[in-house]
């Protein structure tokens, strides 16, 4: 044991927790024959994982359906697979004929001519071989006779439990029917998975066609190798969210072919960030021109105007032939931030914009994001900043900000009462938007012979960046007063030189 876990248990039972598991099962496991062992085991994850779900912002199913809850339909399945000619009990299990399958005019693999390892690897021990009854290797497992220690249920073949890819057919076949319209899954799960499901459900309703799409989303890569509990190379959900915001975990995946290998790495995801942190300062100014007095300045649709209208219509259609194609949302996320760019550079060029104009980009743009659950709510603009609260939480929402604008107010009055200098006042506006309202999560931005403009955002970021200012204005204070200090040291040598 090294001596980081001397004196602490649970320390050690956790590094030691999968050697741990091992051995116990080796010896104790087969006297497991308590059902309820088995389903508070896999509770435990069920409410993990959907808890996870929803802090990534998924949207939770209509229906769950358990395969140990689903075991009559399972052997009902079975039974009429036999009926028709399409299976056939062995030693070891009930087992799919691929031969009759064929036989009877359906194609088999369809999705992926997949490998012996492959298909080894979906039936686990049944494929180390054995069954004498067996008619063939690629013959896969509608029901395995259990081992001392596996669950059982009792069945017409004798105490088993359901093969891997039937649980999922009787499933879907009792709530979608004789045909579903899309499938979706990874991509390693084409051979033998998919393929197999298709195969018996074809054969179960006499069709050629159970699915009319299939979704297979790629995996993803860390440090260029798939991410696998095996090479301990994994990050789980609750890990990467301690660190990263489910929108910027988002905005990552969108900006990644949804069917191809996808990367998570630090690079991507400070990217992401970056995604994020324009999209917030982009509805920030919207909101602040929204909330301007422009109906007072000129409303001229100039060719600033047109242009802006030009490009918006132009990223429309490159989003919408971006979807049409394959889901693209990289090229779809490239074009919603291109037009942001042009607001942008609008907004730099002219001093009275057109703020129904940008209204109308700001809302398309909440809205595609909306679509892709990078937006919350039913807003019409930018990201959801809390909700207003009842009447009863008023005050404590309120508060912080009555308390800012109360402390300015006492401060300008103390300075106007001793007469200060005009340095002051300025001190008293900076100290307030630096310690004060950034706390609050409210960014105030000067701007030249204009009212200042303010966003919300993130406080921690708020925070950061002071801190950094400060950093760097005592960095200029320091060199200024070097640069003072080798002057007077400078005319000191010239006095003294004058004086010889």
């Amino acid at each position: 044991i090294n001596a980081e876990y001397m004196g602490d248990l649970p320390a050690v039972l956790a590094a030691a927790r999968d050697a741990l598991a091992k051995e116990l099962d080796r010896q104790f496991g087969a006297s497991i024959t308590d059902h309820s062992i088995f389903e508070a085991h896999v509770r435990k994850y069920e409410k993990e994982f959907l808890e996870d779900m929803e802090a990534l912002g998924v949207r939770p199913a209509d229906i769950i359906t358990r395969v140990t809850e689903y075991i009559p339909q399972v052997i009902q399945y079975v039974e009429k697979l036999i009926a028709e000619g399409m299976a056939y009990q062995g030693e070891q299990g009930v087992y799919f004929d691929l031969a009759a399958y064929r036989a009877a005019g359906h194609h088999y693999p369809k999705l992926k001519q997949g490998s012996a390892e492959e298909m080894a690897e979906g039936e686990g021990a049944l494929a180390s071989g054995g069954d004498a009854l067996r008619k063939s290797a690629s013959d896969f497992a509608l029901w395995k006779f259990s081992h001392p220690g596996e669950p059982r249920w009792p069945s017409p073949w004798g105490d088993g439990r359901p093969g891997w890819h039937i649980e999922c057919s009787a499933m879907c076949s009792d709530v979608f029917g004789s045909q579903i319209d899309i499938h979706s899954g990874g991509s390693d799960l084409k051979f033998p998975h998919h393929d197999n499901e298709l195969a018996q459900s074809e054969a179960y309703f006499g069709c050629s066609q159970w699915v009319n799409y299939f979704l297979h989303a790629g995996h993803l890569h860390i440090k260029g190798l798939k991410m696998s509990k095996s090479l301990k190379n994994f990050v789980t959900i609750r890990q990467a969210l301690a660190e990263h915001s489910a929108r910027q975990i988002r905005l990552m995946f969108l900006m990644q072919q949804w069917d191809r290998p996808m990367v998570y790495s630090d690079q991507v995801l400070d990217d992401a960030k970056s995604k994020e942190a324009t999209l917030k300062n982009f509805f920030g100014t919207v909101r602040g021109l929204m909330r301007s007095n422009w109906l007072e300045k000129p409303q001229v649709y100039s060719e600033e105007e047109r242009h802006l209208v030009s490009v918006l219509e132009e990223k429309r259609n490159t989003v919408h032939a971006a979807l049409c194609n394959n889901f693209c949302t990289i090229d779809a996320v490239r074009a919603l931030f291109d037009l942001v760019t042009e607001v942008n550079k609008y907004l730099a060029t002219k001093e009275s914009p057109s703020v129904p104009l940008i209204r109308r980009v700001g809302a398309y743009v909440t809205r595609i994001f909306r679509i892709f659950g990078v937006v919350e709510g039913s807003d019409d603009l930018g990201f959801r900043l809390g909700e207003s609260g009842s009447c009863g939480d008023r005050e404590q929402t309120i508060a912080p900000f009555v308390d800012a604008l109360s402390g300015l107010r006492d401060s300008v009055r103390l300075g106007a009462r001793d007469k200060k200098e005009h340095k002051y006042f300025l001190q008293v506006c900076d100290d307030i938007r630096d310690e004060t309202l950034s706390t609050l999560g409210v960014r105030v931005e000067d701007q030249a012979n204009a009212p200042s403009r303010w966003k919300l955002d993130d406080p921690a970021i708020l925070k950061k960046e002071v801190e950094e200012k400060r950093e760097k204005q005592k960095l200029a204070q320091l060199k200024k007063a070097e640069k003072q200090k080798k002057k007077e040291e400078n005319a000191q040598r010239v006095a003294a030189h004058d004086d010889q």
